[in-house]
């Protein structure tokens, strides 16, 4: 996400500066209001374009230059930081990775009309102590196509591991380790027929033998 910001907007949204500030109070207040911006913008500050109003050269900053990473533009060739916002959209070639922070309703409207987004002063404000650790829009992804046809090694990796793979199939096979012998299972018992075992057979009583019993006690009765 890059960000476009009219910086007087949010300097004065931000209370840095009223119209009773000396030119020295207001160039030191510039300065710290454009620190206070980097220290929250961390690696984002690098994608941040400042534009100030300007009716001549500022005494302190060149009229662009790069101040911690942030572009800083000082509008002297514009009639205004408005003005100067609305070049820099007219020419950028991917709008929609781009934020615009300004209170002027006609630069919110021609950046929507680009097709990027614009918010005021306050709301940037009211995000800017969280702007570094918020997630990047998908726009800023890698092509999900180009990642899935991309080779997943390079000539030089692909060799090194051809290499390393080579000398592990030379190497000789490790001696097999004795099978651990498996506790013992105990069998289960062979039904056992009656007529394999001889004297088994002979102590069993059959039914012939049961009523010879009853006969015998009959009589004896």
């Amino acid at each position: 996400m890059r960000w476009l910001i009219d910086g007087y907007n949010v300097m004065h949204a931000a209370g840095v500066v009223d119209s009773r500030t000396t030119r020295e109070r207001f160039r030191r207040a510039r300065k710290r209001f454009l620190d206070h911006l980097a220290s929250n913008l961390k690696d984002l500050a690098a994608e941040t374009t400042i534009v100030f109003d300007a009716h001549k050269p500022p005494g302190d900053f060149p009229v662009e230059s790069s101040y911690r990473g942030m572009t800083v533009i000082f509008a002297l060739s514009d009639d205004t930081a408005d003005a100067r916002i609305e070049r820099i959209l007219a020419r950028f070639s991917t709008p929609k990775a781009l934020t615009v922070v300004s209170n002027d309703r006609e630069v919110r409207q021609s950046a929507t009309r680009r097709k990027a987004r614009a918010i005021k002063a306050d709301e940037f404000l009211d995000r800017l102590p969280t702007l570094a650790f918020q997630r990047r829009p998908a726009i800023d992804a890698p092509d999900p196509e180009a990642v899935r046809t991309a080779p997943a090694l390079d000539d030089d990796e692909r060799a090194y591991w051809l290499e390393v793979f080579d000398a592990v199939a030379d190497e000789p096979a490790p001696p097999k380790r004795p099978a651990a012998k498996s506790a013992a299972r105990v069998k289960k018992p062979r039904r056992v027929d009656v007529d394999e075992v001889p004297s088994l057979r002979q102590a069993i009583i059959t039914d012939a033998d049961i009523a010879a019993i009853i006969r015998e006690i009959e009589r004896e009765d």
